[in-house]
């Protein structure tokens, strides 16, 4: 269903696909159904697909794995994350030595990409947060001891949960409400709904807005990002979001679907007139 008037290009014309993994691809370790499908017809049709993910919890490696055990091939040249974009702009920025408030692999990501992670208070001056899920008592105690000293903070992304197979968990942006009502303080947040993932994409696969999609089942971080980047949006109502999600934010995608296979089978309806 179109929300509000498209691009010059329709969807079945587009030619760069940037979606989201988890309740747009797929749920935990499901699949939904018409999703591998999906993304096999765009290789058919010659569009490109790439992965983007707030999920700063993992490598692209683990992705990669992830994918395969579902039956998707995939490299990591297809996924730019949060983490790689919080990279981007930890270089920009005044060195810093930072205290991680995230996975080991998030650390081994960062320090990868060589940005000087502390081990605890002492010799941190900054607090970088990401979607934690080994997330301690004792982490959340340094945020605030380094939070009160006034050190720098950003944050990889602001989601306030991940969809699982049995609801909801607690996300980066959960946490960073639980800082805030602790310390008063609130981060600089990379990651989507910024728009920098999706406009690195454009540049890396020379791709124009109007030959641009962004697929997503959150309209504050998702479709948002694609509206900061002045492309079309696909809202999927098969992860965390809801139709009211769009009054409440106030942030409107050009297409609403049930899911993917439902994005599949317009597509496939628009290229066959």
């Amino acid at each position: 269903m179109r929300q509000k008037e498209a691009e010059a290009m329709s969807l079945g014309e587009k030619k760069l696909f940037l979606l989201d993994m988890d309740g747009t691809l797929y749920l935990s370790d499901t699949l939904f159904d018409g999703a591998k499908e999906f993304l096999d017809r765009l290789k058919d049709w010659g569009a490109r697909a790439v992965f983007l993910t707030n999920n700063s919890s993992r490598g692209t490696d683990a992705y990669v794995e992830k994918l395969a055990r579902l039956g998707i091939e995939a490299t990591p040249e297809d996924f730019l994350t949060s983490a790689d974009a919080t990279i981007r702009y930890l270089h920009a920025q005044p060195k810093r030595r930072w205290f991680i408030c995230g996975t080991e692999s998030l650390k081994g990501q960062l320090r990868a990409g060589g940005i000087d992670v502390a081990e605890g208070a002492e010799d941190a001056d900054g607090v970088l947060l990401g979607y934690d899920t080994e997330l301690s008592y004792a982490k959340l105690e340094t945020c605030c001891i380094l939070l009160g000293r006034g050190v720098d903070y950003v944050a990889t992304h602001p989601d306030m949960v991940c969809p699982t197979w049995y609801g909801s968990a607690p996300d980066c942006g959960s946490v960073i409400e639980m800082l805030c009502t602790a310390t008063g303080r609130r981060p600089h947040v990379i990651g989507k709904p910024k728009p920098d993932m999706a406009l690195l994409a454009m540049e890396k696969f020379s791709c124009t807005k109007a030959e641009t999609c962004l697929m997503g089942d959150r309209i504050y971080t998702d479709i948002a990002c694609g509206v900061s980047a002045g492309i079309d949006t696909v809202f999927v109502l098969s992860g965390e979001g809801t139709e009211a999600d769009i009054e409440r934010y106030g942030v409107y995608p050009t297409w609403i679907f049930p899911g993917v296979r439902e994005v599949l089978n317009e597509m496939e309806r628009e290229r066959a007139t």
